[in-house]
């Protein structure tokens, strides 16, 4: 998440080269064919070869080394409803508690957002821009709740935490950051992604900039104000947030289709890579969106609402882009030949990008379904937690070619299942079973035809689910999210602080301890899953 690594290499090649022992047929990776890892990653080539297992080779030491043989599974048998929603409703109200505990710690000037408890191995006592966003859309979520409640009290308390870091982030926009260095604009400086606690900039080296902050920043303001001016009728407070959305939207203007070289780098939010992301650009196109609603709503500015949606509409291409026919998903970077696995930053830009009224790359879309179903599966075989537990939905993290444990180096066995990305995927399904629900109807495409054969619906392209069968689908999703709540819980066990990681052979966490984000999905795959029980 936080630190910049070295990558580990391919290790989702659709084909990859032979070990000497072992026939190169059985060594190729075949589209929707998964692999067991045989080894731990860095295993010796001598050592993978003499094990009769597919050696993937690679320039940095880290291959891949798996089992000719490819697994077999098949769809988890979904948990006990009530049994998640009692567990759930005990963490929620546990990780809320948790998460508000990092907000404007002691010694943090007010309005801060610090990624975790953690300050050391890893260091994480820090603001980041993206971790505050994603933190403060959860509070604005319990601001909604507590209007529907009738809760005054808890109503003031949200919207003061929003407000706070409202403004602590407008803080920011005025002072003088590195990233100001790499672009040469003052402007520029809302493209930094990390700060001191204190409101300083924080000027050590660092993966820079990342332009995925601005517009999940505003995501989460225009999401507060749609609930908050209605509630208060305080339209001067909306209005008086004019520059600070108008300066975050400009920076995505000017550096929406930066190229990502060298000299204007635009570095992902896992912080280790420059290149395009699909990750950003949906986030980009978002902000850009709630930003022209500000516009038109409280900004008196129809001029730039109508820029903004220009340039959202121009992203949605560059977005295209990263679908990958011959793969059956969307590839989170394009420029880089050793990460070619899918991503949970794709399955996060799905969920933290959808609106009710833009179905655009929604969690129902064929192509984000297809993405999911081979971004989760991958993991069936990888870690050793999830071949311990084959008839269940597997722990997933970040991507297969991860290295990074959470601990520099304090833990040996390498990259685990990420608990903000078991929430993620939890999330995804429980948004796109509420979305088909809605609609009363599924269409059926090539695209999405195996993944809804696997969720138990046997249907022609071209065809249209409704009744039983859409039933069936609906069912089978929502409970494909229970099962992903059920794997958190198992490795959660008694505990309820969420850390970053679970080891990936202990299950044990591992990794920054109280970890924001965590918490903050959590939050957010609970409320989605609410949605949909409502409906």
């Amino acid at each position: 998440m936080k630190p910049i690594t070295i990558l580990a290499a391919v290790a989702f090649l659709k084909v990859t080269l032979a070990s000497p022992l072992v026939a190169r047929a059985t060594c190729t990776n075949i589209e929707g064919i998964y692999r067991n890892d045989c080894g731990t990653i860095g295993v010796s080539e001598s050592t993978c070869s003499s094990g009769g297992c597919c050696w993937n080779p690679s320039t940095d030491g880290s291959p891949w080394c798996y089992y000719p043989d490819p697994i077999s599974f098949s769809r988890p048998t979904p948990p006990d409803q009530d049994a998640i929603t009692s567990w759930a409703s005990s963490q929620y109200t546990y990780s809320l508690s948790a998460m508000m505990n990092n907000l404007s710690p002691a010694g943090s000037k007010t309005g801060c957002v610090v990624a975790a408890q953690s300050q050391t191995n890893p260091q994480y006592y820090y603001h980041w821009s993206r971790d505050g966003a994603l933190t403060m859309y959860a509070i604005t979520l319990q601001y909604i709740n507590a209007i529907k409640s009738g809760d005054v009290t808890l109503q003031s308390t949200y919207a003061t935490l929003v407000k706070n870091w409202i403004s602590f982030e407008y803080g920011l926009q005025s002072i003088t950051n590195p990233t100001v260095s790499i672009t040469g604009n003052m402007q520029d400086n809302v493209g930094e992604p990390k700060f001191n606690i204190d409101g300083t900039a924080y000027t050590g080296s660092w993966g820079r900039p990342q332009n995925d902050g601005p517009g999940l920043r505003t995501r989460t303001i225009v999401k507060f104000l749609r609930a908050y001016v209605p509630n208060t009728g305080d339209t001067s407070y909306a209005s008086s947030l004019y520059n600070m959305i108008s300066r975050d939207m400009s920076y995505v203007v000017r550096h929406y289709a930066d190229v990502c070289t060298s000299g204007t780098p635009c570095v992902d939010l896992w912080e280790e890579r420059s290149d395009s992301h699909f990750y950003t650009d949906m986030s980009q196109r978002r902000g850009l969106k709630e930003g022209a609603y500000y516009m038109n709503t409280w900004g008196s500015n129809s001029t730039l609402a109508s820029q903004y949606l220009s340039v959202a509409s121009a992203l949605e291409p560059r977005v295209d882009a990263h679908w990958m026919d011959s793969l059956s998903y969307y590839k989170e970077m394009l420029d880089v030949s050793d990460r070619n696995s899918p991503d949970a930053a794709i399955i996060l830009s799905s969920i933290q990008s959808r609106d009710e009224t833009d179905p655009f790359v929604s969690p129902s879309s064929d192509k984000m379904l297809s993405s999911a179903y081979r971004y989760a599966t991958q993991f069936r075989g990888h870690f050793q937690i999830n071949k311990d537990r084959m008839a269940y939905a597997p722990a997933v993290g970040r991507y297969l070619e991860d290295v990074y444990n959470g601990g520099d180096g304090v833990n040996n066995n390498g990259a685990g299942a990420w608990l903000l990305a078991i929430n993620a995927v939890a999330e995804l399904h429980y948004v796109a079973a509420a979305e088909f629900k809605i609609a009363g109807q599924a269409s059926v495409t090539a695209i999405n035809q195996p993944i809804f054969a696997y969720y138990g619906v046997n249907a022609t392209p071209g065809s249209v689910l409704t009744g039983s069968q859409l039933s069936t689908l609906i069912t089978n999703i929502f409970g494909e999210g229970d099962s992903y709540l059920d794997t958190l819980q198992y490795h959660m066990g008694s505990e309820q602080d969420m850390t970053e990681q679970f080891n990936p052979v202990t299950g044990y966490r591992q990794g920054a301890k109280h970890l924001t984000w965590s918490y903050a999905s959590f939050i957010t795959a609970i409320e989605a899953r609410n949605t949909f029980l409502a409906l």
